[in-house]
Protein backbone atom coordinates (compact mmCIF):
# COMPACT_ATOMS: atom_id res chain seq x y z
CA UNK A 1 0.00 0.00 0.00
CA UNK A 2 1.32 3.16 -1.43
CA UNK A 3 1.47 6.32 1.57
CA UNK A 4 -0.93 8.14 -0.09
CA UNK A 5 -3.53 4.73 -0.04
CA UNK A 6 -2.77 4.57 3.46
CA UNK A 7 -3.79 8.21 3.90
CA UNK A 8 -6.52 7.84 2.20
CA UNK A 9 -7.70 4.65 4.13
CA UNK A 10 -7.36 6.36 7.31
CA UNK A 11 -9.31 9.37 6.22
CA UNK A 12 -12.48 7.46 4.59
CA UNK A 13 -12.56 5.06 8.06
CA UNK A 14 -11.99 8.01 10.06
CA UNK A 15 -15.94 9.84 8.23
CA UNK A 16 -17.59 6.81 8.16
CA UNK A 17 -17.29 5.99 12.08
CA UNK A 18 -14.81 3.36 11.89
CA UNK A 19 -11.31 5.11 13.89
CA UNK A 20 -12.58 5.32 16.69
CA UNK A 21 -15.52 4.06 18.76
CA UNK A 22 -19.08 5.72 19.42
CA UNK A 23 -19.77 6.39 23.01
CA UNK A 24 -23.47 6.96 24.35
CA UNK A 25 -22.81 9.59 26.94
CA UNK A 26 -21.59 12.01 23.70
CA UNK A 27 -25.04 12.60 22.66
CA UNK A 28 -25.76 12.43 19.40
CA UNK A 29 -25.44 14.28 16.02
CA UNK A 30 -29.63 15.00 15.76
CA UNK A 31 -29.04 16.92 18.90
CA UNK A 32 -26.09 18.87 17.93
CA UNK A 33 -27.81 19.93 14.75
CA UNK A 34 -30.81 21.39 16.84
CA UNK A 35 -28.29 23.47 18.20
CA UNK A 36 -26.66 24.44 14.81
CA UNK A 37 -30.62 25.28 14.24
CA UNK A 38 -31.21 27.48 16.86
CA UNK A 39 -27.81 29.57 16.40
CA UNK A 40 -28.30 29.70 12.61
CA UNK A 41 -31.83 31.34 13.41
CA UNK A 42 -30.19 33.33 15.99
CA UNK A 43 -27.71 34.75 14.00
CA UNK A 44 -30.21 35.29 10.92
CA UNK A 45 -32.78 37.69 13.48
CA UNK A 46 -29.12 39.15 14.83
CA UNK A 47 -29.08 40.36 10.84
CA UNK A 48 -25.22 38.73 11.06
CA UNK A 49 -26.81 35.80 8.64
CA UNK A 50 -29.08 36.05 5.47
CA UNK A 51 -32.17 33.35 5.35
CA UNK A 52 -31.16 31.27 2.74
CA UNK A 53 -33.91 28.76 0.25
CA UNK A 54 -35.21 25.79 2.14
CA UNK A 55 -32.64 22.67 2.04
CA UNK A 56 -34.02 19.51 0.27
CA UNK A 57 -33.66 16.26 3.00
CA UNK A 58 -30.99 14.21 2.12
CA UNK A 59 -32.60 11.04 0.47
CA UNK A 60 -31.13 7.09 0.29
CA UNK A 61 -29.35 7.64 -2.91
CA UNK A 62 -27.25 10.38 -2.00
CA UNK A 63 -25.71 8.44 1.35
CA UNK A 64 -22.40 6.75 0.09
CA UNK A 65 -22.64 4.79 2.77
CA UNK A 66 -24.03 3.85 6.06
CA UNK A 67 -23.55 5.95 9.59
CA UNK A 68 -23.45 4.57 13.03
CA UNK A 69 -26.59 5.03 15.18
CA UNK A 70 -25.69 8.38 16.34
CA UNK A 71 -24.27 10.09 13.68
CA UNK A 72 -26.20 12.14 10.96
CA UNK A 73 -26.09 13.02 7.07
CA UNK A 74 -26.87 16.97 6.80
CA UNK A 75 -25.74 19.11 3.36
CA UNK A 76 -22.76 20.92 3.38
CA UNK A 77 -24.88 24.76 3.25
CA UNK A 78 -26.50 23.79 6.65
CA UNK A 79 -23.22 23.56 9.00
CA UNK A 80 -20.96 26.19 7.21
CA UNK A 81 -21.34 29.87 6.64
CA UNK A 82 -19.33 32.43 4.87
CA UNK A 83 -18.63 36.01 5.29
CA UNK A 84 -19.19 37.54 1.95
CA UNK A 85 -17.37 40.14 -0.07
CA UNK A 86 -15.74 42.96 -0.70
CA UNK A 87 -13.54 44.85 -2.74
CA UNK A 88 -9.85 46.16 -1.17
CA UNK A 89 -9.82 49.38 -0.39
CA UNK A 90 -6.38 49.37 1.46
CA UNK A 91 -3.24 47.12 1.34
CA UNK A 92 -4.06 43.37 1.92
CA UNK A 93 -2.73 39.97 2.02
CA UNK A 94 -4.01 38.14 -0.99
CA UNK A 95 -4.60 34.37 -1.21
CA UNK A 96 -4.78 32.85 -4.46
CA UNK A 97 -4.32 28.97 -5.34
CA UNK A 98 -0.33 29.79 -5.48
CA UNK A 99 -0.52 30.76 -1.69
CA UNK A 100 -1.48 26.94 -0.60
CA UNK A 101 0.97 23.90 -0.68
CA UNK A 102 -1.17 21.17 -2.10
CA UNK A 103 1.09 18.48 -0.77
CA UNK A 104 0.66 19.43 2.65
CA UNK A 105 -2.70 21.57 2.32
CA UNK A 106 -1.22 24.42 4.20
CA UNK A 107 -0.61 28.01 3.52
CA UNK A 108 2.86 29.33 2.63
CA UNK A 109 4.88 30.99 4.90
CA UNK A 110 5.01 33.91 2.47
CA UNK A 111 2.40 36.46 2.17
CA UNK A 112 1.42 38.29 -1.08
CA UNK A 113 0.86 41.75 0.02
CA UNK A 114 -0.55 43.87 -2.41
CA UNK A 115 -2.32 47.46 -2.57
CA UNK A 116 -5.79 47.95 -3.72
CA UNK A 117 -4.86 49.69 -7.18
CA UNK A 118 -3.05 46.53 -7.84
CA UNK A 119 -5.51 43.84 -6.59
CA UNK A 120 -6.96 41.25 -9.66
CA UNK A 121 -10.41 40.97 -9.90
CA UNK A 122 -10.86 37.54 -8.26
CA UNK A 123 -9.39 39.34 -4.82
CA UNK A 124 -13.02 39.26 -2.88
CA UNK A 125 -13.49 36.93 -0.43
CA UNK A 126 -13.48 37.88 3.01
CA UNK A 127 -12.02 35.12 5.12
CA UNK A 128 -10.90 34.88 9.32
CA UNK A 129 -8.82 32.73 11.43
CA UNK A 130 -10.30 29.20 11.52
CA UNK A 131 -12.04 29.24 8.29
CA UNK A 132 -11.55 26.52 5.81
CA UNK A 133 -10.75 27.47 1.83
CA UNK A 134 -11.27 24.79 -0.82
CA UNK A 135 -10.27 25.61 -4.47
CA UNK A 136 -13.33 24.74 -6.50
CA UNK A 137 -11.02 24.44 -10.10
CA UNK A 138 -9.77 21.40 -10.31
CA UNK A 139 -10.61 20.27 -6.45
CA UNK A 140 -8.86 16.50 -7.30
CA UNK A 141 -6.11 18.97 -6.26
CA UNK A 142 -6.31 19.72 -3.06
CA UNK A 143 -5.81 23.21 -3.05
CA UNK A 144 -7.46 23.84 0.51
CA UNK A 145 -6.26 24.20 3.58
CA UNK A 146 -7.54 26.33 7.45
CA UNK A 147 -6.72 29.71 8.46
CA UNK A 148 -4.51 28.74 10.84
CA UNK A 149 -2.48 32.27 11.58
CA UNK A 150 -2.65 35.72 12.21
CA UNK A 151 -2.08 38.23 8.83
CA UNK A 152 0.45 41.31 8.67
CA UNK A 153 -2.30 43.16 6.78
CA UNK A 154 -6.43 42.25 6.39
CA UNK A 155 -6.30 38.86 4.28
CA UNK A 156 -8.18 38.38 1.10
CA UNK A 157 -8.89 35.49 -0.73
CA UNK A 158 -9.99 34.31 -4.22
CA UNK A 159 -13.11 34.06 -5.57
CA UNK A 160 -11.86 30.72 -6.48
CA UNK A 161 -12.17 29.18 -3.50
CA UNK A 162 -15.49 28.36 -1.14
CA UNK A 163 -14.96 29.74 1.69
CA UNK A 164 -16.42 27.96 4.98
CA UNK A 165 -17.05 28.91 8.71
CA UNK A 166 -18.43 26.65 10.98
CA UNK A 167 -20.94 26.82 12.99
CA UNK A 168 -20.24 25.96 16.86
CA UNK A 169 -20.20 22.40 16.98
CA UNK A 170 -18.92 21.33 13.85
CA UNK A 171 -15.27 20.85 14.55
CA UNK A 172 -13.75 22.74 11.09
CA UNK A 173 -10.58 20.16 11.05
CA UNK A 174 -13.25 17.32 11.32
CA UNK A 175 -14.93 19.04 8.04
CA UNK A 176 -11.23 19.62 6.19
CA UNK A 177 -10.49 15.85 6.43
CA UNK A 178 -14.21 15.32 5.49
CA UNK A 179 -13.22 17.02 2.37
CA UNK A 180 -10.33 15.57 2.15
CA UNK A 181 -11.33 12.51 2.30
CA UNK A 182 -11.52 9.55 -1.12
CA UNK A 183 -15.79 10.16 -0.95
CA UNK A 184 -16.28 13.45 -1.10
CA UNK A 185 -13.36 13.53 -3.80
CA UNK A 186 -15.82 11.26 -5.38
CA UNK A 187 -18.68 13.63 -5.09
CA UNK A 188 -16.41 16.69 -6.28
CA UNK A 189 -14.96 15.14 -9.13
CA UNK A 190 -17.47 13.36 -10.54
CA UNK A 191 -19.04 14.09 -14.08
CA UNK A 192 -21.82 15.77 -12.61
CA UNK A 193 -20.49 17.92 -10.29
CA UNK A 194 -17.19 18.95 -12.14
CA UNK A 195 -17.85 20.68 -15.19
CA UNK A 196 -15.43 21.89 -17.60
CA UNK A 197 -12.39 20.29 -19.46
CA UNK A 198 -9.47 21.73 -19.49
CA UNK A 199 -10.30 23.04 -15.79
CA UNK A 200 -13.26 21.34 -14.40
CA UNK A 201 -14.82 23.14 -11.30
CA UNK A 202 -17.73 22.19 -9.11
CA UNK A 203 -20.02 25.26 -8.71
CA UNK A 204 -21.37 26.75 -5.32
CA UNK A 205 -25.21 25.30 -5.69
CA UNK A 206 -23.34 21.73 -5.89
CA UNK A 207 -20.93 21.79 -3.28
CA UNK A 208 -23.04 22.96 -0.81
CA UNK A 209 -25.91 20.73 -1.42
CA UNK A 210 -22.90 18.24 -0.71
CA UNK A 211 -23.88 15.52 2.00
CA UNK A 212 -21.64 15.22 5.16
CA UNK A 213 -21.71 12.97 7.70
CA UNK A 214 -21.58 14.23 11.02
CA UNK A 215 -20.43 12.99 14.10
CA UNK A 216 -21.51 14.10 18.01
CA UNK A 217 -18.91 17.03 18.89
CA UNK A 218 -16.68 14.91 21.56
CA UNK A 219 -16.38 11.92 18.58
CA UNK A 220 -15.25 14.82 16.02
CA UNK A 221 -12.83 15.93 18.44
CA UNK A 222 -11.69 12.44 19.04
CA UNK A 223 -11.36 11.73 15.48
CA UNK A 224 -9.63 14.67 14.47
CA UNK A 225 -7.03 13.61 17.52
CA UNK A 226 -6.78 9.91 16.03
CA UNK A 227 -6.07 11.03 12.48
CA UNK A 228 -3.29 13.38 13.47
CA UNK A 229 -2.00 10.82 15.61
CA UNK A 230 -1.65 8.38 12.97
CA UNK A 231 -0.31 10.95 10.04
CA UNK A 232 3.08 11.14 11.05
CA UNK A 233 3.57 7.64 10.38
CA UNK A 234 1.97 7.71 7.03
CA UNK A 235 4.58 10.29 6.63
CA UNK A 236 6.98 7.99 7.28
CA UNK A 237 5.45 4.95 5.87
Amino acid sequence: MTPQALRNSILQRAIEGKLVEQRADEGTAEELYQKIQAEKKRLIQEGKLKKGKPIPAIAEDEMPFELPESWKWVRLQEIVYNHGQRKPTETFSYIDIGSIDNRRQKLNAKENILKPEEAPSRARRIVKKGDILYSTVRPYLHNMCIIDRDFLFTPIASTGFAVMSCYRGVHNKFLFYYLLSPSFDSYANSRENAKGVAYPAINDTKLYKAPVPIPPLAEQERIVEKIEELMPFVEAY
